[in-house]
Formats: structure tokens, C-alpha cells, sequence
């Protein structure tokens, strides 16, 4: 009797653990647990073409991942938290999951160009139904405002009583100086440093984003190396990246540093110890990681 059943299966490169990203994602503490997650995401997503979202209708929870990868819900948090980070996924804002990698690992390579191109203009397409929507959403708002304003206006009593408000409002405004409007627009966050793309715009840095890879490269002066990377972009125009793969073009350029044992002579913290005289365990952490793989990954 033929099987005439569907199946999906994950095709990885020999070399898919020397990659940049899986090889900061496992230097890191729980690392090993974050990569068998994101495992487990490219295996169930197969069936979708690399799209995670439960059937194309309700987004898959912290909770809901932790069930279906076997991990604690902090782990999982924590995992896709730092996924995100090293762009091996993308979470849109009605919760779908992209794996952003999957077209790598499935296909004959004849046609890999092809799915990528198809597989990006699709996540591109949902991002933008899901742009309309919000703003007919808000179309509909103001054009349902603006039908109540016209026929609450069109009775007499109204109108007569908002001319005679009118008269008491510009009365109350010449004794009213210009001074006493509240300034209601806050100030925006300036950025530490900015990197130009191959298309001339600058690329702003943020201390938040700056903090997450003094977490990532303990070893590397983060902010040196970015005063380093403007340089770099200065110098080699030709070289310059696009808006997609600056953030990829940064970690890749910590990940050196960091392989090279960084510039820093100490660790945020390192003299922190607790009541036994020991210190963090993160410290700990990167103090062993380092001194076994002499200096970094290789």
C-alpha cells in the first residue's frame, strides 16, 4: 500500500555550528539550551515555510514554546529575547515568529536564491497588510468623529449655543498670554554614535542596544569599537551595508574582537563578590569560558 503521507525534514550544513551567531548564541550561560530551542522552532516551522504562528491565527506564547520545547518559560524568554538580538528570528507585531534562516536548510541550492527572495517578500507583505490594517482602523476612527462633529452640529440649540461660546472663548483668550501653553512633545533619545549605510543614511546607535552587547562581548570596549566601525564605513564606502544588515555587520565585528580576547583589562563587576567572598556567576562564567578556550572562540 503507498504512503502517501507529507513529509518535512531540516537539511544542515556540516559547518552550521561554526557560524557566527550559533557560536555567540552557545558561548553564552544557557547557551546550549538556546540553541536546542531554536532548533526545535526550525523543525515545527517546516510545515509553514519557516512561519511560526498556530493555524496563521493565534501567535505562539512564552508559555505555549516552553510546552512544545520542553524548556522552563524563563528559558524560553530569555532564548527568543536573544534570537531576536543575532537576527535568527523576527517577530512581527501580530506575533508571528520568522525563522530567519530556514530557507538555508531546505530545497535543492539550485533554487535557494529564488525561495529567499520569495520567502523575505512574504514576511514583507504580512508587515504590510498589518501597517493597512492599523491605519484603516484609524481612518474609520476619524471619519466616524467627524460624522458625529457634523450632525451634532446641524441642530439650531447647538449652534446657537456654540456661537455664544465662541464669543466667551475669544473674550477669555486676549487676557490668556501665549507663555501659558504646556509643552506637551518630550525630547527625543539622542544617539551615541551613528553609522552610515550604503545609501547615505546614518544608522543610530542607542545606549540600551550598546548595554545588550557589553552583556554579548564582556571582553570588548563596545563603544570604542563602534567609534572604530564609523571609521571603518568612512573609509571603505564601497563596503558600506545596508539597513538589514548593519546590526548583523556590528555583531560580527564584536565577535572578532571578543575572539581576539577584547580591549578591556576588566569585567563590569568583577570585583563584586558575594557573602562567601566568590564572585558572580556570571563573571565566574566568562572568567572560566575564557581562560579554557584561550581567549575566545577559534
Amino acid at each position: 500500500m503507498a504512503d502517501n503521507r507529507k513529509y518535512y525534514y531540516l537539511k544542515l550544513k556540516e559547518g552550521f555550528f561554526e557560524s557566527d551567531e550559533l557560536k555567540i548564541l552557545q558561548s553564552m550561560p544557557d547557551g546550549y539550551l538556546y540553541s536546542d530551542i531554536l532548533l526545535k522552532l526550525y523543525l515545527r516551522s517546516l510545515r509553514n515555510g519557516g512561519r511560526l504562528m498556530y493555524k496563521d491565527v493565534i501567535p505562539y506564547t512564552s508559555s505555549i514554546l516552553a510546552t512544545l520545547t520542553g524548556h522552563q518559560v524563563g528559558t524560553v524568554e530569555k532564548a527568543v529575547d536573544t534570537l531576536k538580538q543575532l537576527g535568527l528570528i523576527e517577530i512581527l507585531d501580530n506575533g508571528a515568529i520568522y525563522m530567519m534562516d530556514i530557507q538555508n536548510f531546505i530545497g535543492q541550492s539550485s533554487t535557494e536564491a529564488d525561495r529567499k527572495r520569495d520567502y523575505r517578500n512574504r514576511i514583507d507583505a504580512e508587515k504590510q497588510a498589518l501597517s493597512d490594517n492599523s491605519m484603516g482602523q484609524m481612518s474609520g476612527q476619524m471619519e466616524r468623529q467627524m460624522s458625529t462633529n457634523i450632525e451634532d452640529k446641524s441642530t439650531p440649540d447647538i449652534r446657537d449655543r456654540d456661537r455664544d461660546k465662541d464669543k466667551n472663548n475669544r473674550s477669555i483668550n486676549t487676557s490668556i498670554a501665549p507663555s501659558s501653553k504646556k509643552q506637551t512633545s518630550e525630547p527625543q533619545e539622542t544617539p551615541f554614535i551613528t553609522l552610515q549605510l550604503n545609501t547615505g543614511e546614518e544608522h543610530p546607535v542607542y545606549d540600551k542596544e550598546i548595554k545588550d552587547w557589553e552583556t554579548l562581548y564582556p571582553a570588548v570596549d563596545v563603544r570604542q569599537q563602534l567609534r572604530s566601525m564609523k571609521g571603518w564605513l568612512l573609509s571603505n564606502k564601497a563596503k558600506r551595508k545596508t539597513k538589514r544588515g548593519i546590526n548583523r555587520f556590528i555583531n560580527n565585528w564584536l565577535s572578532r574582537e571578543q575572539d581576539k580576547g577584547g580591549s578591556r583589562r576588566y569585567m563590569p563587576n568583577a570585583n563584586k563578590k558575594d557573602e562567601a567572598g566568590n564572585c558572580s556567576g556570571y563573571e565566574n562564567y566568562i572568567d572560566k569560558f575564557l581562560r579554557e578556550s584561550g581567549g575566545g572562540i577559534q
